[in-house]
């Protein structure tokens, strides 16, 4: 029997999950509740740097404040916590600095961190058994990070802050002596990081561009499938056919479509940024062409297919 290579080997794990995660409902919410939660239904407009620059200062000093102000109540003082997890300094850059960013996602930011935590806490333990600790907190370091890297790809929430709350968790004492408490703690800063993300991004920007995944649910997860013969794709729009054109090495991207190669595989950040590009694509066409044509493309919507690796 042919075994595959190693470097080849993928493991999969959104194939199993995805279909059972239901498509987004945030347009059926009152518009300034759906609003502060990151639904457009028009073309997001470009901002300066300043302006950007701005609304990152002001987000992170706010996000971090409200942290450190929730994390001075005495109930969590008691437990002999620090003003704030060091790694949710990093966590804010992300968060309102590049929030277009798939690694600034909630998915990313809430599952990679209590991940890390989950990993950092248990190695922590698993080497405090050694009878000298202090000697060997210093592997205990290294083997969390890694490890919280390692499960970050494999499971695509990677979140670079969350490698320094593993981390932070082996070395550094007083994290060290939160133990299991410093979970709870890491799901707190989280979800105040995001109420504020939420509120502040969202005055002039977008703020999540996704929840969970970047792949339009609304069409199905078999529309996922790779196009099986990548010489014969064509696309509904009167784009016209590949084959013969070198389309091996194309990918192609239209207003309802993506369609990529056959031998070509993606992570969920690249997926997420084609995503990206086609919404656009479509922003773009619905304000040039107007009513009319958001009315032929609310019709064809159920045609609409993200032919790709289900990486």
């Amino acid at each position: 029997m042919h075994l595959p290579a190693a470097r080849d080997l993928n493991i999969d794990l959104e194939k199993y999950i995805l279909p059972y995660i239901p498509r987004s409902r945030l347009n059926l919410l009152p518009r300034p509740i759906s609003h502060f939660l990151g639904y457009r239904d028009t073309p997001r407009r470009e901002l300066g740097n300043l302006v950007i620059a701005w609304w990152s200062f002001f987000g992170a000093f706010c996000g971090v404040a409200v942290i450190e102000g929730v994390f001075m109540s005495p109930v969590i003082r008691a437990h002999g916590t620090p003003l704030i997890i060091g790694s949710f300094g990093a966590a804010a850059i992300l968060e309102y600095g590049t929030i277009e960013s798939p690694l600034a996602q909630p998915r990313n930011s809430i599952i990679g961190h209590f991940i890390s935590a989950v990993v950092g806490v248990g190695i922590t333990k698993l080497f405090g058994l050694h009878p000298d600790f202090d000697s060997v907190r210093w592997v205990a370091g290294a083997m969390a990070c890694g490890l919280a890297s390692a499960v970050m790809v494999l499971t695509k929430t990677i979140h670079p802050p969350a490698g320094a709350t593993a981390l932070l968790a082996a070395v550094d004492p007083i994290i060290s002596h939160l133990g299991w408490y410093l979970l709870p703690l890491v799901l707190l800063s989280n979800v105040l990081t995001l109420i504020s993300a939420c509120l502040i991004n969202n005055i002039q920007r977008q703020f999540p561009i996704y929840w969970f995944t970047p792949v339009d649910l609304s069409t199905g997860v078999k529309d996922m499938e790779k196009a099986s013969t990548v010489g014969k794709m064509s696309l509904d729009e009167g784009t016209s056919n590949t084959e013969g054109e070198d389309s091996e090495h194309r990918i192609i991207i239209t207003s309802r479509r993506i369609l990529i190669p056959d031998h070509l595989f993606l992570a969920s950040e690249e997926t997420g940024i084609l995503e990206i590009l086609r919404d656009r694509l479509h922003e773009g066409l619905q304000s040039s062409q107007g009513p009319e044509f958001t009315s032929t493309m609310s019709k064809d919507s159920e045609k609409t297919n993200f032919s790709k690796s289900t990486c």
